[in-house]
C-alpha cells in the first residue's frame, strides 16, 4: 500500500514563471497541486493543456478569459477549466493569490501550449 507523503509547501522555492507571476508546484500520481502569487496586472498567457483544471482564488481579483467567456473571481471564487480550452488569466489591481489543481497530473511543469 502506498504511503502518505508530507510536503512542506512553505520551504519550496517560488519560481518565476512570466513577469509578475511566481509559482510553488507539488506533483502527485495523479493530479498536479500549484500555488500561485500575481503581482498587479500579472498575467498567465493564453494557453491550453490536456488536463482539466480546478482554480481557487484567494486574495485579490482574478479574470480568466477563454474564447466565448470572461470570469471575474474574488477569494472562494472556484473556477473549472475543462481540458483543451484556450484560457489566459489576468491579476487585479492589488494582485492575487490562488490555488490550481490539474488532473490527470502533468508531465513537466511546462506541460501546456502557449497560444500567443
Amino acid at each position: 500500500m502506498p504511503e502518505m507523503r508530507l510536503e512542506p509547501l512553505d520551504r519550496l522555492s517560488w519560481e518565476e514563471v512570466y513577469p509578475g507571476v511566481r509559482r510553488r508546484i507539488v506533483g502527485a500520481e495523479r493530479m498536479t497541486f500549484t500555488t500561485y502569487r500575481f503581482a498587479p496586472g500579472g498575467r498567465f498567457p493564453k494557453h491550453s493543456h490536456p488536463q482539466e483544471q480546478l482554480v481557487l482564488v484567494q486574495e485579490g481579483l482574478m479574470t480568466f478569459t477563454s474564447p466565448g467567456q470572461t470570469v471575474a473571481l474574488t477569494p472562494g471564487g472556484l473556477l473549472v477549466i475543462p481540458p483543451n480550452v484556450p484560457h489566459e488569466a489576468r491579476a487585479g489591481s492589488a494582485g492575487a493569490s490562488l490555488i490550481s489543481v490539474v488532473a490527470p497530473a502533468r508531465q513537466s511543469a511546462t506541460d501546456y501550449v502557449v497560444e500567443e
